[in-house]
């Protein structure tokens, strides 16, 4: 069985992956929230030029450009709930390490006080 001074530093480091995961979580949710303000402004902006590009014939210009940024945004979407995944994945490996980690301190922390008495 570890020591209680291993298990605590282990503890210890996947405190700190923890709070990593944690803060790239975040970041990867700031993130898709600002590419979504900034896809709904673009679509707007999209639907103002729309008129213009009616007006001279050239809709199958303004219909080709809309599919490739639409395409685009999704791919970036995509990615963005790709990437979400994969933290909320290595988070909760991290949170069933620390859950052990707990486990085996809890029960050497029992053996030490069964063996002092």
């Amino acid at each position: 069985m570890r020591q209680l001074k291993e298990l605590e530093r282990e503890e210890k480091q996947l405190n700190t992956t923890e709070e990593t995961l944690i803060s790239e979580e975040k970041q990867v949710r700031r993130i898709k929230e600002t590419h979504e303000q900034h896809f709904y402004e673009a679509r707007h902006f999209f639907d103002n030029l729309c008129y213009q590009f009616h007006k001279n014939e050239q809709e199958m210009f303004y219909q080709s450009l809309m599919d490739e940024y639409s395409q685009k945004s999704r791919q970036v979407i995509m990615q963005l709930e790709t990437d979400e995944l994969e933290i909320h994945s290595r988070k909760k490996k991290v949170l069933n390490q620390l859950e052990d980690i707990g486990y085996e301190k809890r029960k050497l922390l029992a053996e030490e006080e069964t063996n002092e008495c």
